[in-house]
């Protein structure tokens, strides 16, 4: 879900192969290292990496609670109607879309902090799922997204889910999911980054102000990667995970692209110590394991199988269940709903 791999105006054609090749794992494989490439494509675009003094300085003096702070006097910019995602259910559900100020954009595109809403109960002593996708989500996604949402609704949840920068309503016309985001400059990309967790932890502060019972949060490969660092910063229930990105340095510098940085005046010791900022893996859970589940793609060539497993021996993560498929294909696979629904009803 990073990299363009979910550029999900492809889902249909992978779909298509999927039917086709269900047992051909090389395809899945194929898929995301196209997204790999793709990814280097993007990097190398215009390439400007900034000042690499610049990078040190924020290095030095990055302090993830300070960076993203929200004060807890936290007021809607607009409420507006949402006339699109609705699920089928026979619960009452009052669809909004919800913005927040983000200075940290000054342009129209993205713009302000941006959450759809799917209502059921009254926010008071409500439990609240908020709802992390990855890069690419779009309107196509919700045919699959939809059906994590309806299980939610079915176990009395209210739900919040984040828009992220250059997607949906924040993105521009013409301009694929996601344009915008990643670029060769690595100190504008963890910026992005981190204000995402800043957007998110003032609907945090926003909803405990509005008492709720609890908050929980799904998170899928970039927005499991944002839901990580979230959870070092605030309290949540419960967590569930999809092909999470554990370390940024796997996707923004693949050892191809180096050169160009070393002939910038970058090192490699340098941008692996920056990525590390926003990379999960440095950054200690406060939620019990046995309240996290994590749903990984076998053949994942974006996020590494041996790192997922690897997280989840050392944070002693049982709910852990992987699937035949890559990184872009896994939610063709009937089991993750199903298995995500049956972690929710563990809960109880």
């Amino acid at each position: 879900m990073f990299g363009r791999c979910l550029s999900l105006k492809r889902y249909i054609i992978y779909l298509l192969l999927f039917l086709t090749l269900t047992s051909c794992t090389s395809i899945q494989i194929n898929i995301d290292k196209t997204s790999l490439k793709k990814n280097k494509k993007q990097i190398l675009k215009d390439f400007s990496p900034g000042d690499p003094e610049d990078l040190r300085n924020y290095i030095e003096n990055f302090d993830l609670n300070e960076k993203t702070f929200i004060p807890k006097s936290v007021e809607l910019k607009s409420i507006k109607a949402l006339n699109t995602w609705h699920i089928r259910t026979k619960k009452d559900i009052n669809y909004k879309k919800w913005t927040f100020d983000s200075p940290f954009y000054n342009s129209d595109i993205p713009g302000d902090a941006l959450f759809y809403v799917m209502q059921q109960k009254p926010w008071v002593n409500s439990r609240v799922i908020l709802w992390i996708p990855g890069f690419g989500v779009s309107n196509m996604a919700f045919n699959f997204l939809k059906k994590f949402f309806t299980s939610e609704i079915e176990e009395g949840y209210n739900i919040v889910i984040y828009i992220p920068p250059y997607h949906m309503d924040r993105q521009k016309k013409g301009e694929s999911a996601g344009s915008g985001l990643l670029s060769s400059n690595p100190l504008d990309n963890i910026k992005k980054m981190v204000n995402s967790v800043k957007e998110l932890r003032t609907v945090y502060r926003y909803l405990e102000n509005k008492k709720v019972q609890s908050i929980s949060m799904w998170g899928g490969s970039m927005g499991g990667a944002f839901a990580l660092m979230l959870q070092s910063l605030e309290k949540f229930d419960h967590l569930s995970l999809m092909i999470p990105v554990l370390d940024w340095n796997s996707f923004t510098t693949p050892e191809s692209v180096l050169p160009q940085y070393l002939e910038a005046g970058f090192d490699k010791n340098l941008i692996q110590a920056a990525y590390a900022l926003i990379s999960p893996v440095n950054y200690k859970l406060s939620i019990p394991p046995v309240r996290i589940q994590i749903e990984a793609a076998e053949f994942d060539q974006l996020n590494p199988i041996k790192k997922t497993k690897n997280y989840c021996n050392v944070n002693n993560i049982k709910k852990f269940n992987i699937y035949p498929s890559g990184h872009a294909t896994i939610l063709l696979y009937k089991d993750v709903y199903r298995d995500y629904e049956k972690f929710l009803l563990s809960l109880q």
